[in-house]
């Protein structure tokens, strides 16, 4: 590796020590969803359908390449995960119908929750910066709010 700065360096070393020679294509998309994330902090930035987009493109993508993957490598084994070591034979059919409703359920929950959770937390921001316009005392109020955050994270 040819090191031009500190810069080149450091992303060289994160690059070995996280992915370990993985294709750029998953730091590409990790970057992604780091900026993503960091503009949604923003105010005003946050848009309903490209984000719901995004999370349904990754997530779905992902999940359905994963599931081709484990299908057509060892269909026995795929199968085989979803009844546990050790479950007794007498509720292995209730497990497995329920760890199948599971894994398909899965991508929906991981669609949703943070859909749900980013879009309020983007209009709780708005509505709470919305309150300046009220009253100078609630400026007051969401200081000492931040800085009591603030001291409940360092402890």
């Amino acid at each position: 590796m040819i090191v031009v700065n500190d810069f080149g360096s450091l992303i060289g070393r994160i690059y070995v020590s996280v992915l370990s020679g993985a294709s750029y294509y998953y730091f590409v998309l990790l970057m992604l969803v780091l900026v993503l994330f960091l503009v949604y902090r923003l105010p005003y930035c946050y848009s309903f359908y490209l984000f719901f987009v995004f999370l349904f493109g990754v997530v779905f993508v992902m999940f359905v390449s994963l599931f081709m993957c484990r299908v057509f490598s060892n269909v026995n084994s795929f199968f085989a995960s979803f009844v546990p070591l050790g479950t007794p034979l007498y509720i292995c059919f209730i497990v497995c119908v329920a760890e199948s409703i599971s894994y398909m359920i899965r991508p929906i929950v991981l669609i949703l929750r943070p859909f749900i959770n980013i879009s309020l937390g983007c209009f709780g921001d708005v509505a709470l910066g919305n309150l300046c316009f009220v009253s100078c005392w609630w400026v007051l109020i969401l200081v000492l709010l931040f800085f009591y955050e603030v001291f409940v994270a360092l402890i």
